[in-house]
């Protein structure tokens, strides 16, 4: 008995060139990209929705998936609760990957980095900055605030709350042409060096009093990194707070067992 076989159209894949050159997915991304960099739509609104899109492209929602999907890994867009897809960068972002080969390169940033300081200012620790910094409530402590960036990128890469205990804070003062960390000024300067470290690495948002100062937007995604580093006799002497937006530094870490 023959076996009537039915004939199906087939679809084009969204990795199929539109006509014989990029994929479509590829050629939607490259057009949102450059309406994006115009500033249409502008920072800060909504994409238009993905069925909106499929129209305008004449397209599958998978083909616009993954067209989005491009713009997001430039750091372009964002999806944002309750507001859709949001316009969150006008021109895409450079990542900074920091390659770690050891615990202790993990402490400090690259020489292709550095530190632009913002400014230096007493503090005292409040209940919520003491557990912070690993203190008692009402100790006294000097800010340095500042931001790290790279020579190849406009946006910094990250902000810095670094905080010392008043009597290492002459080390903000000193020059600092080759981008040493605190922590490195401190134990050369002053003898003073770290018996232990800890960090504490997690996910948080760009804070409305950092959005200027890291060139993003409230609410942004950011990876925050805690160090806190102690004295011999156990006492924390330096602490430094890093808010790092998303798509502009990872970490890449890779131990060889010898």
């Amino acid at each position: 008995m023959n076996k009537a076989r039915s004939s199906r159209t087939r679809r084009p894949s969204a990795e199929s060139p539109a006509s014989g050159g990029a994929p479509l997915y590829a050629e939607i991304a490259a057009t949102l990209r450059a309406e994006i960099e115009a500033g249409q739509p502008p920072q800060g609104t909504r994409l238009p929705t993905e069925h909106a899109l499929c129209a305008r492209f004449g397209a599958s929602r998978f083909t616009i998936r993954q067209a989005l999907a491009g713009l997001r890994e430039d750091g372009l867009i964002a999806a944002r609760a309750g507001a859709g897809t949001v316009v969150v960068a006008s021109r895409r972002r450079e990542a900074f990957v920091h390659t770690l080969g050891s615990v202790e390169e993990l402490l400090h940033y690259p020489a292709e980095t550095f530190r632009r300081t913002l400014g230096i200012e007493p503090v005292t620790a409040s209940p919520e900055l003491a557990h912070l910094l690993a203190c008692g409530a009402g100790e006294a402590w000097v800010r340095l605030k500042a931001v790290r960036q790279t020579k190849a990128a406009q946006a910094p890469i990250a902000y810095f709350d670094i905080y010392v205990r008043p009597d290492h804070a002459g080390v903000f003062d000193l020059p600092n042409p080759e981008g040493a960390p605190v922590v490195r000024q401190i134990e050369q300067t002053l003898g003073v060096r770290a018996a232990h470290a800890q960090i504490e690495i997690f996910v948080g948002r760009i804070t409305e009093d950092l959005a200027a100062p890291l060139m993003a937007q409230p609410g942004d995604p950011a990876l925050i990194i805690v160090r806190r580093y102690r004295r011999p006799e156990g006492g924390v002497y330096l602490v430094t707070y890093s808010v790092h937006p998303e798509n502009r530094f990872s970490l890449n870490i890779a131990f060889e067992r010898r």
